[in-house]
């Protein structure tokens, strides 16, 4: 039995809800598709030489992106995914599922459905060397059934998913080319400089061919949470236009170099480019790049705690002389931080000797160090300093996955399900003290589907184990999966019921 974990960002769950409100969100730029087709390259075509790129502290000319363009656009691809829906279900007419790339389909009131569905999407990614790889995002293929990768010379290739990072937003990809690919070079985006000029490329709105865009860096390490709540990613903010379609594409320096991933764009509710883009830094990418290729995930050190920036005047109600350190709000209880005794309202100051300027350098250093790592803390609590030490656990990325028997994606129930917090109860509605695994996905025609488990059901136990979160699960679901029948105690809405599901 295999349960993927998914955890979403609070910050960028709802898009659908924040558009049809008309605020201003965030929105992951694949779009849906499935009747716009683009037009490809014909084969009669000539293509220029393209210009040399300028070296560094050449200055720029007028010829420059055009070089650029040219050279870099045959390793950036078109990506399309389909995933079949069945008996979509929901009992509010304003509610829109998000599949793979955050392409909306809506149900009517009170629709049972029956029928199978095909949701379709569409984003962009970029090759990163000879053996096939392509480095997208992570919301872009996230579930998809069927992937296909469309080089810009119209050939296309079947891909299957290497490995993903929720937090991240990165996924890697792999095809099995029969032509040479060209690769783009990797930049280095901790020396990019804000009103640096940098050009987009992608498949916006999924009209065929690849578009650019150009810009400047207009912010740099702007704190994102991308799926983990309280674990922002640094990102790279730039005013070259990105639009749905564009996620995963790559953002290129004037010496024609990936310097970031496009990712999201803010939008004024129409979920379309309003001036303000976001980029994973290459750099970001790099780093996690050999485990995505060797394990498919990445393990990284967690201290369980949610925190945030000390600002100045929570400096001054905490008497602090400056403003600095991450303050923990919330600690996760059976953590690494809780059994090392840290509180609500401590403020981290440094970690292992080295000062912590604000919640994202604290984030940045536990999640480099690996599982088990022992790390010294030094805090503030109620006005005294002092050091506490935790040993590390391993950071919930979101793609680990319970086994089973069946050997499919699915996993043995066929669920995709997320350990129940406070926040994560509070929007489903139900107590926040409430313990168990929400389902967050039903596979269509798997064991859970045909018993009637729905998404948003929360699994409290497994034949009478309390079930608490999806390790619990996991070891449950083992122990029972062997019995022809495994009794599944469900809270749904304000109640509960048994389901039952069958071995075969």
């Amino acid at each position: 039995m295999r349960v993927k974990e998914i955890i979403r960002s609070k910050r960028f769950r709802f898009l659908g809800a924040l558009a049809s409100a008309g605020l201003i969100g965030v929105f992951l730029g694949a779009v849906g598709s499935g009747e716009l087709q683009g037009a490809e390259r014909p084969p009669s075509e000539k293509v220029a030489p393209p210009a040399p790129l300028p070296a560094p502290g050449i200055p720029l000319g007028m010829e420059t992106f055009q070089g650029i363009a040219q050279r870099d656009d045959a390793a950036v691809v078109n990506i399309s995914t389909s995933k079949v829906i069945h008996e979509v279900r929901t009992e509010n007419p304003f509610f829109q599922f998000f599949g793979p790339g955050g392409a909306p389909s809506v149900t009517p009131w009170g629709h049972q459905g029956g029928e199978t569905l095909t949701q379709r999407s569409l984003g962009s990614g970029f090759i990163v060397d000879d053996k096939g790889y392509i480095l997208t995002n992570r919301h872009v293929v996230d579930d998809a059934d069927e992937v296909t990768v469309t080089l810009t010379n119209g050939h296309h290739y079947k891909a299957k998913t290497v490995g993903q990072d929720t937090r991240t937003d990165i996924a890697l990809l792999q095809i099995e080319p029969h032509e040479a690919l060209q690769p783009l070079p990797f930049g280095d985006s901790s020396t990019t400089r804000v009103g640096e000029w940098v050009m987009a490329i992608g498949n916006p709105f999924g009209l065929g061919g690849n578009s650019v865009t150009v810009g400047v860096v207009s912010f740099k390490g702007r704190p994102l949470d991308l799926a983990t709540r309280g674990t922002p990613i640094e990102m790279l903010q730039t005013d070259a236009a990105i639009n749905p379609g564009n996620s995963g594409g790559p953002l290129i320096n004037a010496r024609g170099e990936v310097v970031g991933i496009n990712t999201l764009i803010m939008t004024g509710g129409a979920q379309q480019y309003s001036g303000v883009g976001f980029a994973v830094p290459i750099n970001v990418a790099r780093e996690i790049l050999p485990q995505l290729r060797e394990t498919g995930h990445v393990v990284r050190g967690w201290l369980g705690v949610q925190i945030q920036d000390v600002d100045e005047d929570l400096a001054k109600t905490l008497k602090m002389k400056e403003a600095h350190g991450a303050i923990v709000s919330d600690v996760t209880a059976g953590s690494p931080a809780d059994e090392a005794g840290l509180k609500p309202g401590d403020v981290v100051v440094a970690l292992d000797g080295q000062p912590m300027e604000d919640g994202s350098d604290l984030s940045r250093h536990v999640a480099s160090k690996g599982p088990d790592a022992k790390v010294a803390l030094e805090i503030l609590h109620d006005g005294s300093r002092k050091t506490v030490r935790a040993t590390l656990g391993t950071f919930p990325d979101g793609t680990a996955a319970v086994g089973g028997a069946s050997g499919t994606d699915h996993g043995y129930l066929g669920i995709a399900a997320q350990t129940l917090t406070p926040d994560l109860a509070q929007s489903l509605g139900i107590p926040p003290d409430t313990r168990g695994v929400a389902v967050v996905g039903v596979e269509p025609g798997g064991r859970a589907d045909a018993a009637g488990l729905r998404e948003r059901d929360v699994i409290v136990s497994v034949d009478g184990q309390p079930v608490t979160d999806t390790a619990s699960l996991e070891a449950a679901v083992d122990r029972a999966h062997s019995e022809e029948l495994m009794r599944l105690r469900v809270r749904r809405g304000n109640g509960y019921i048994f389901i039952v599901v069958r071995a075969s």
